[in-house]
């Protein structure tokens, strides 16, 4: 449910901006019906069966209050689902949207809306979060922040815990501090805190200018402007900034110095906007999400990876290159000590994924979420990942040799989404088939995956058990979000259907 490049005066309707957003409305529009077929007879199903929290929830502890923000997010979804179904706690949700999927989830006992943080002005937003942790007493904050807010959450964790020691209770959040949110959200502080562990990086430089780039990658030319080496370089914006990040696969340096230097150049490097200029590893991308608690990993998980990646298939948990990016997460971990306590999600090239002489995998990390990743949902059927964050609890730590992280269980069922898959995979090779832009092959290898998909793998939102969040995705949700662009004329050029995220474009 996206598009890749950004859309030309040329190009067929369903490409413009207009069109686009009139036909995803329409889309959802005319899906209603089946959809809320599906929803009833879910609930009727789940109804019969007795799906009953009661039957599968701990109820030897105390009930506490725990709060997850994020919920319009799966991975914030995933784990209020978790929670609720496993424990007997309190589950209360929080996100900025006033048509949030979580907020249709039985899972929740209570949902807030929270205030929009906008630039450098996110003190309402701050603010917000604190008046529910305040008012509704909550014991734990889950926090599965956006990319647009993961240093304000690290403000707001500090302030918390601060106000919890004043009144003298305990308060717990799974959520870094700004200051650690800053050193592995920022790329060049990520590479350059990487390197002072001795791990192994990628060659990168940060740029505050085009001439910083430009006397990196003009270094292979000799004066006959011939390129002397193979290195490949990306150049990646530091800061969020959709419009260069869907440029940033681009391989630098072009043919000639010629082309290298203008193209730089029209990507406004800045000290305001600073790039990070890394060596270009040829190998297959890796994504992970961790929980750690006190410098410990709780729950681990990793899967194949794309830049926009919306279908998840697990790596077996004993798997080589599983265990060694475990390992290097430890390490990480482990050097950050007991105050460390949040999501850790890496992003990996492999070079060689595996050298069959020496056995060893060779990992490059290229960047660190330190948030939730929207692998969670791969712990969909997990009960122990709701003992994982419940141990933050727990006032002694475990050893770290004693105590493996949880996997999702086995076998692990690989996800993807409906609505993502079913314009992708499904409508947009029709139509591109139709209009001279593609070949009726590619329908058919569309056609096939939608299928295998339908039939074999599980819906990283839809659950049997609480369907109406579906609901709420495509007929409330994003059908909002179509029409404020339509309202504001303000252009996309892709989403993702799994963190509900528009790419600016």
């Amino acid at each position: 449910m996206g598009y890749g490049k950004k859309t030309k005066a040329s190009e067929p309707f369903y490409c413009t901006h207009f069109g686009r957003n009139v036909l995803l409305l329409l889309l959802s529009f005319v899906t209603v019906p089946v959809s809320a077929a599906i929803v009833l007879f879910s609930l009727a199903i789940s109804t019969t069966n007795g799906h009953s929290k009661s039957k599968q929830q701990d109820v030897s502890t105390e009930q506490k209050k725990i709060l997850v923000t994020g919920v319009s997010m799966t991975k914030g979804l995933t784990i209020a689902r978790n929670l609720s179904q496993y424990t007997n706690h309190r589950i209360i949700g929080a996100d900025i949207s006033s048509v949030s999927p979580g907020r249709f989830s039985k899972s929740l006992a209570k949902y807030y809306r929270l205030d929009t943080p906008h630039g450098d002005d996110a003190e309402p937003y701050i603010d917000s979060i604190l008046s529910v942790i305040q008012s509704e007493n909550i014991d734990l904050w889950i926090s599965c922040s956006s990319v647009v807010a993961a240093v304000e959450d690290g403000q707001v964790v500090r302030l918390a815990k601060a106000a919890a020691r004043k009144q003298g209770r305990v308060f717990e959040a799974i959520q870094f501090n700004e200051d650690v949110v800053e050193k592995f959200h920022e790329k060049d502080k990520f590479i350059d805190y990487l390197a002072s562990l001795d791990l192994t990086i990628p060659e990168s430089h940060r740029c505050t200018s085009p001439d910083e780039a430009l006397a990196v990658l003009l270094r292979a030319f000799d004066k006959n402007n011939k390129n002397k080496s193979d290195t490949k370089f990306i150049l990646k914006p530091i800061g969020v900034d959709d419009r260069a990040r869907n440029a940033m696969m681009t391989l630098l340096p072009f043919p000639t110095a010629a082309e290298t230097s203008t193209y730089v150049r029209t990507l406004h490097i800045s000290p305001a906007n600073p790039f990070q200029l890394q060596q270009f590893i040829r190998g297959r991308e890796y994504c992970t999400h961790a929980l750690v608690i006190r410098g410990h990993i709780k729950a681990f998980t990793s899967c194949p990876s794309s830049e926009l990646l919306m279908h998840y298939e697990p790596l077996a948990a004993s798997s080589s290159l599983s265990q060694e990016m475990l390992k290097f997460s430890e390490k990480v971990a482990l050097d950050a000590g007991d105050a460390f306590t949040g999501h850790l999600s890496f992003d990996f090239l492999v070079e060689n994924e595996l050298l069959p002489d020496a056995g060893l995998v060779v990992l490059y990390p290229i960047e660190c979420n330190p948030r939730a990743h929207t692998a969670v949902v791969l712990f969909d059927d997990t009960p122990d990942l709701a003992g994982a964050y419940l141990s933050v609890f727990d006032e002694a730590i475990s050893d770290y040799r004693d105590a493996a992280p949880v996997y999702p269980k086995a076998p692990t069922k690989s996800y993807y989404w409906l609505g993502h898959d079913l314009v992708s995979l499904g409508i947009l090779p029709v139509l591109d088939a139709f209009s001279g832009r593609g070949g009726w092959q590619d329908v058919r290898e569309g056609m096939g995956a939608l299928a295998r998909h339908l039939m074999y793998w599980k819906d990283g939102t839809f659950t049997l058990a609480d369907p109406v969040p579906f609901f709420a995705l495509y007929h409330l949700y994003w059908p909002k979000k179509f029409v404020e662009s339509l309202r504001t004329g303000k252009s996309w050029s892709r989403i993702n259907v799994s963190t509900t995220k528009m790419f600016e474009g």
